[in-house]
Formats: C-alpha cells, sequence, structure tokens
C-alpha cells in the first residue's frame, strides 16, 4: 500500500505511478539511515545475502554502518544493511555505495550494465520518503563521454539512490543521484564501473549547480572507502559470477585521462607548495627528503 505524496507545486503528480512500470522495480527499496532517507535497489548476492546499490550521500561512508533497507514488494519486510563500499567526492561526479543486507531477500536482483543508456527507461523509488512510486524517464542528454545522465520529469528528495533500468532488458543502467538545471540527473553504470575497476575517485569535475535530493549522511566522508577484503562484487551483468577475481580494465577514454593528467599536476603542485611552507617552521635537517627534491606523495585521484 502506497502512502499519499506531498509534492511541491513545481512537480508533476500525474508522472508517478503506484505500480512498478517494469518488474526490475519489484527489488527496490526504502533506505533509512539515522534521519536520513534515500531509495535503493538489489544489485546482486554476495555471501548468501542480497547487495543494495544506494547513494553514498545516503549510506555513508563508514564502512560496517548499518541502516534498515524496506521492501515494498517483500510485504514491507524491513532489514538490517551495512555498508561494505563506498565512493563519494566533493570535486567529481562520484556518489555511490553498496550495502550488504543481513539476508537474501526474495525479490529480483538486478545487475548493473556498464554501457551508455540508449531507449526509454524507468526507476522506482521514494519521493519525500514516501512510496513507493514508480516513473518513466525520458532522456534529454548525456554528457561528460557517456558518463552523466539526465532526463525528465525532474526528481526529488527522497528519490536518490534509485535504480534506473532499461525498459529493452531490465538491467540497471544509472544511478538517481542529482538534480541538475530542472532536469533529474544520475550517474550512468558506465561512470561507476570506471571508479569501482580502478578503486579510485576518478570522474569529471562536479558542477556547482548539481543539487544533491536527500540531507547527507553524518559520517560522509570525501574519498573512496573499500573493505579490504572485497576484490569483485557478483553485481555486474558483464562479468561472469565465477570468473576471475580481478575486475577487467576499464574501456579506454581519452577525454577523461586528459582530465586525470591535468588534476594530477595541480594536485602535485598543491602538495609541493604546501611542502614548502611547512618547510620553514622545521628545525635545520628536521626535512629528511634524501636528494633534497622530495615534494611529498602524488595524490591520485
Amino acid at each position: 500500500m502506497t502512502e499519499t505524496l506531498a509534492l511541491p507545486a513545481d512537480v508533476d503528480q500525474a508522472s508517478y505511478s503506484n505500480e512498478p512500470l517494469g518488474p526490475s522495480s519489484r527489488g527496490c527499496c526504502k533506505v533509512s539511515n539515522g534521519n536520513v532517507c534515500g531509495s535503493g535497489s538489489l544489485v546482486g548476492v554476495r555471501n548468501g545475502r542480497s547487495l543494495i546499490l544506494t547513494n553514498a550521500h545516503v549510506a555513508g561512508t563508514k564502512l560496517g554502518k548499518s541502516m534498515r533497507c524496506t521492501f515494498p514488494h517483500a510485504n514491507n519486510k524491513t532489514v538490517t544493511a551495512t555498508v561494505i563500499m563506498a565512493a563519494y567526492s566533493d570535486r567529481i561526479m562520484m556518489d555511490w555505495a553498496v550495502l550488504e543486507a543481513d539476508r537474501k531477500l526474495d525479490l529480483p536482483h538486478v545487475k548493473l550494465r556498464n554501457q551508455v543508456p540508449e531507449g526509454e527507461h524507468y526507476t522506482g523509488g521514494y519521493p519525500r520518503c514516501r512510496g513507493p512510486y514508480y516513473q518513466r524517464l525520458e532522456t534529454t542528454r548525456i554528457t561528460h563521454n557517456g558518463t552523466v545522465w539526465r532526463w525528465q520529469p525532474i526528481s526529488i528528495g527522497g528519490q536518490s539512490g534509485s535504480g534506473v533500468h532499461s525498459i529493452r532488458d531490465n538491467l540497471q543502467y544509472g544511478l538517481l543521484t542529482w538534480s541538475w538545471g530542472g532536469d533529474g540527473a544520475g550517474q550512468t553504470m558506465r561512470s561507476v564501473w570506471l571508479q569501482y575497476a580502478n578503486r579510485a575517485a576518478v570522474g569529471f569535475p562536479r558542477p556547482h549547480d548539481l543539487v544533491e535530493l536527500s540531507d547527507r549522511a553524518e559520517d560522509l566522508e570525501e574519498g573512496f572507502f573499500q573493505q579490504t577484503n572485497i576484490t569483485t562484487l557478483p553485481i555486474w551483468d558483464h562479468l561472469d559470477d565465477g570468473g576471475d577475481d580481478e575486475p577487467d580494465d576499464p574501456e579506454p577514454n581519452p577525454e577523461l585521462a586528459e582530465f586525470m593528467v591535468k588534476q594530477l599536476a595541480e594536485w602535485q603542485s598543491e602538495v609541493a607548495n604546501a611542502m614548502e611552507r611547512v618547510r620553514k617552521f622545521l628545525p635545520e635537517g628536521g626535512a629528511d627528503d634524501g636528494d633534497g627534491n622530495d615534494t611529498g606523495p602524488l595524490f591520485g585521484l
């Protein structure tokens, strides 16, 4: 049973449906993390337990942090889920987290597709922390070399972390994360794969007018965080569950590579300047830097 949805005046009530628009939405859930409420979707099974994808600004980035996930298509069963992998940055477009539930849900677990989305798509989640409600999405543009996805209708608070699934094959191609210039917006799974495969904060600069759709979790930190005993997760459609533990190399991306080189150079320059400022306050001989040319560590993205 869905709750009555109180929407802002500029949001079209008619764009929301009380019934799923595709089978994959049956794996949607409400993610409750303290005072923060968002959405999530089932994306795989690990060690006999369900895996849930949501936004890091909903779940936080503290590994082992527990929260509640409620599944409307399992008679509103609520399970405890913990953060096992998270990625977040306020400098680049990176905002996702994987949770592991305390059991396996008897619902569709829909894997992620590492391809630029095409055609029609749908989503299900908890706008205003009510629902579930479902929407058909119409793409307005895909930018940043296929990593950022914008659509209509606009997304609102509580929908953060909703899976975006293709009507063609019902796989998950996107993660609803922001509103941007009157559009709903999210990360393509292509973007998430690049960060997942590299175990690093890589991506394009974050525009100043991106708006996160939920209050931020209190324990949200910038950076990439990974549990050390995870080499790969069974959440990607293009990987064989029984295959190699090591993830495949990401697809070549010249535009992103050029940006990464420039950003690395900027960060190294910042570190060098900071080291020179610090040296002024060190006693003579206190800076043990070998040949005297060490400017500090090279910061990866």
